[in-house]
């Protein structure tokens, strides 16, 4: 049978970016066995669909407190120790350094060349109430009760074992604290002017990202982890990335462009054989034309839940 998306310079048919998970695969009873036995260890390592290629991480670091936390900065106040779960290259964690001074905000990730990055950056700005740690959020090494405020900006969509990844945010929470989690819902997609392959990158980005163990339509989740949890007071919102300008479309289709052909995003679809290279470069190119059209159009949403720790 030949590739139902026709070759690489013959657009494929227009898809709807509609996605779930595989049917899963049945287990013999051995590795039935083993996985139970695995059932009450977490996840130690993710397969991180985005990858911290420089493209990735340069994107990344252009988010603000301001626009990333502005759910939970109202609840913010001096003195508070905060936790930045998944803090990447620490432009979000430096703001909420910013707002409770002195209070200490402790940013961790997984990735040890971005933290570098993130500590010589808080050096330079003089933010010595704000250090990074490389930990796990299955593993996090603090002291129960040791924080006013956990949170994590788009990282439960990445995990495997999300309500083990809030149940150890929790743990570290004191009585009564905030728990603050943004994650995008990438089923909210919607941009103009159409194109196939911008559709087809849709599709396999969210089938790899389901094949990796994540739920790109995390946030609309959000209030039935909260709640499964056993998080109180809890609040939900959602806000919108939306491009418009043609600063703002042209950045937003070059930077995915460039992460398509030199991060794992792109390396991965041809690794699970969703795609092939020259499809991955087809892709590229329609984000690149696609920025400079005068019509571009580009939005998704985010849900925000805010809670309590109970106690």
């Amino acid at each position: 049978m030949g590739d139902p998306y026709g070759s690489p310079h013959t657009p494929p048919t227009r898809v709807t970016p509609r996605l779930r998970r595989e049917s899963p695969v049945m287990l013999s009873e051995e590795a039935a066995r083993i996985m139970r036995g695995m059932a009450n260890e977490p996840v130690r390592h993710e397969t991180y669909t985005h990858g911290h290629a420089p493209a990735t991480v340069r994107q990344h670091a252009q988010r603000t407190a301001d626009e990333a936390a502005a759910f939970l900065l109202p609840e913010l106040r001096t003195g508070m120790r905060v936790l930045d779960v998944g803090c990447g290259p620490g432009s979000i964690t430096r703001g909420l350094a910013e707002r409770v001074a002195p209070g200490e905000v402790v940013g961790v990730d997984l990735s040890t060349e971005t933290l570098e990055d993130a500590r010589r950056d808080a050096a330079a700005r003089g933010l010595d109430n704000l250090r990074y740690e490389e930990a796990s959020v299955y593993a996090l090494p603090f002291p129960d009760a040791s924080f006013d405020v956990a949170y994590a900006h788009q990282v439960l969509q990445h995990l495997r074992e999300r309500e083990a990844a809030l149940r150890e945010m929790l743990r570290v929470l004191r009585p009564g604290g905030l728990l603050a989690i943004r994650d995008i819902d990438w089923e909210t997609v919607a941009y103009w002017p159409e194109d196939p392959w911008m559709d087809r990158f849709v599709e396999v980005h969210l089938k790899t990202w389901y094949r990796n163990g994540g739920e790109p339509a995390m946030g609309r989740r959000l209030r039935a982890l909260f709640n499964a949890a056993g998080v109180v007071d809890v609040q939900v919102t959602s806000a919108v990335w939306c491009y418009t300008t043609p600063a703002d479309t042209i950045a937003w289709g070059e930077s995915y462009a460039e992460r398509l052909l030199t991060s794992p995003m792109g390396a991965r679809m041809v690794e699970y054989g969703y795609a092939t290279r020259p499809d991955v470069e087809a892709m590229a190119a329609a984000f690149c034309a696609w920025a400079i059209h005068p019509d571009a159009a580009w939005a998704f949403t985010h849900f925000e839940a805010l809670g309590r720790k109970p106690g």
